[in-house]
């Protein structure tokens, strides 16, 4: 998983994440192979090792896919951990599948890491790259807040119209050129869920913006009214929304070949 945002990512969070570029000159992949992983109780240490292990195992048969792990620092569950991979289609995701089974990924993973898993989930992610403002290199984080919200069931077309309406606002009226980067993801497998991430270097630099993203908003439309009544139809669309701070961790990644930089 490339360092591509929760993404994650995540990530991204994700956060991870991966290439995502601002241009649309080409069509570019845009699925995320995601896995978040809660290791058995006590057995933290133990499963952390034996990540390790299996990433060097990954680079030194050549996995095709640079993986990225993240762990939770701030949210409900702190012991969950994630690993990500952006960015591909779907036919990839068959020949990627065959080629673990042939390099003996999948058969090193249950005899040095299953053992200390408590339960796993496994989720593709696909990129609104139109509607995100991420850098086209990778970003460095190494924090990524990411926002999911549940969409409620027969929410309509509106909510999503709301957010991508938001999105442009910012693109095209000076929010993005203040330096605020995000990404859009929607979630596939279990609940149908929407995802935002954004990146941080540091703890201070989550602090709320001056102004914030609805005085910006209300700022372009005019009044406080219009700007409302679009972040209440966004929000009409959703059951319940959760918040949580992912942290890139190169231990836990597939470790990076220093010949690329010579």
């Amino acid at each position: 998983m490339k360092k591509c945002s929760f993404i994650v990512s995540v990530v991204a969070l994700i956060l991870p994440l991966g290439v995502l570029a601002d241009s649309h000159e080409e069509e570019l992949p845009s699925l995320s192979d995601v896995w978040i992983m809660v290791p058995k109780q006590g057995m933290e240490g133990q499963f952390e090792s034996a990540i390790q292990a299996h990433m060097a195992a990954r680079a030194e048969g050549e996995d095709s896919r640079n993986w990225a792990g993240f762990r939770v620092v701030l949210g409900h569950n702190l012991n969950m951990y994630q690993w990500r991979y952006c960015c591909f289609d779907w036919a990839d995701q068959d020949a990627y599948l065959s080629e673990e089974q042939e390099k003996g990924f999948n058969a090193h993973w249950s005899e040095n890491v299953h053992q200390y898993v408590d339960h796993y989930h496994h989720y593709l992610e696909n990129t609104d790259r139109e509607n995100s403002n991420w850098p086209e290199d990778e970003p460095t984080g190494p924090y990524y807040g990411v926002t999911t919200r549940t969409w409620k069931q027969g929410a309509g077309p509106g909510p999503n119209e709301a957010r991508k309406k938001l999105s442009q606002l910012a693109l095209n009226e000076g929010w993005a050129e203040e330096g605020h980067k995000w990404l859009w993801l929607s979630r596939i497998g279990g609940k149908p869920m929407l995802a935002i991430v954004t990146e941080h270097e540091n703890f201070a630099d989550m602090a709320p913006s001056e102004p914030n993203f609805f005085e910006f908003v209300t700022e372009q439309m005019g009044s406080a009214e219009e700007a409302d009544a679009v972040f209440t139809e966004f929000g009409s669309g959703f059951a319940s929304s959760d918040y949580t701070v992912w942290m890139f961790d190169p231990d836990l990644s597939t470790p990076a070949d220093d010949s690329e930089d010579d």
